[in-house]
């Protein structure tokens, strides 16, 4: 089984994570979350993650921003069961892309107009800003609400007033803007995250490096970065490996963190060259053959373990596809 978000934005139709069978079909109830009269509002799904019967979705939209919690399967159906956090309880959270789990049940959220990664306990609430900026930055500096790893620059548009501090790059990330010199809306700015084997990982889209941050302190341990990655956007963790879309060339690339996670500067290996159109969503199936979604073309393709293209899997699909998932048989 699959799941599928898509970018919901205007001119799209599809508000919910949509469900296709193991040969690219789509199911007969293709509608995996509830949306009747009780349920939230889904606008703009991005990252989503499966935790036992705990399904957490990002609706994204930058006046909703928040993250979302169902709990049931795909075989006995999904019941809305609350409000992780949001815009309103956690100020941090501004137009969320992806989200992480740590062994410790924390959840590390990045969001775009914000730029900062943003560290929750498991009920919800914003855990302390991480210990290394706090003592880089010491008070009177004041951080968005459980801010684990921070902007390059804080006073963003929309961002609450005071703004937080700049900190600077590397350890801060990188952002650009839709509109300079005015510079009154975030273009490009933090995407995927995971955690891993006691370090975070952030796809700093504008720094053209996937950032290795100390999953203790918060402090940049590493980066992941070269010729062959440009605007990394989605992650993807697969057996010990990293694989990263990297946007700007439209290719695939790899780190193999078997052999530790990265300290300072590393290269990554080239998995897909040039092959994957505006990249967006990364998985694996049973079989080990691999998929990426090509958000333009608004199709899934498929390829071999060694990365070699083995065709299209699902094509014509009704929107700009953001996320994919596959679910084992019996799941």
């Amino acid at each position: 089984m699959w799941y599928v978000s898509f970018q919901g934005e205007i001119g799209a139709v599809v508000a919910n994570i949509l469900v296709y069978h193991n040969n690219g079909k789509p199911h007969t109830q293709p509608n995996l979350l509830p949306t009747g009269s009780g349920d939230p509002k889904l606008e703009e799904l991005r990252g989503f993650a499966v935790a036992g019967d705990l399904l957490y979705v990002i609706s994204a939209h930058k006046t909703v921003s928040e993250i979302l919690v169902y709990q049931g399967s795909k075989k006995n159906g999904y019941t809305f069961k609350s409000t992780l956090a949001s815009r309103d309880t956690v100020n941090s959270i501004f137009h969320p892309f992806d989200l992480t789990f740590d062994g410790a049940g924390h959840c590390y959220v990045s969001s775009q107009d914000s730029n900062v990664v943003t560290a929750l306990s498991a009920s919800g609430k914003a855990l302390p800003v991480a210990s290394y900026l706090q003592q880089q930055y010491p008070a009177p500096n004041v951080f968005l609400a459980g801010t684990f790893v921070a902007s390059a620059t804080g006073n963003l548009p929309g961002v609450p007033q005071p703004p937080p501090p700049d900190v600077a790059a590397p350890q801060g990330l990188e952002v650009s803007y839709t509109d300079p010199p005015t510079n009154s809306r975030v273009a490009n700015s933090v995407r995927g995250v995971v955690f891993y084997n006691s370090f975070l990982y952030v796809a700093d889209e504008v720094g053209n490096a996937v950032k290795v941050y100390d999953g203790h302190t918060g402090e940049l341990y590493g980066q992941i970065l070269g010729e062959n990655l440009k605007a990394p956007v989605h992650l993807l963790l697969n057996k010990g490996v990293l694989y990263i879309g990297s946007t700007g060339n439209d290719s695939v690339v790899s780190y193999d963190l078997s052999k530790g996670a990265p300290s300072g500067t590393v290269a990554p290996a080239t998995f897909i060259d040039g092959k994957v159109n505006h990249v967006a969503g990364l998985a694996f199936d049973a079989d080990g053959y691999f998929y990426a979604a090509e958000r333009k073309a608004k199709k899934i393709e498929k390829f071999k373990p060694n990365g070699k293209r083995a065709g299209d899997f699902i094509i014509n699909l009704p929107d700009e596809p953001e996320f994919i998932f596959y679910v084992p048989k019996g799941k």
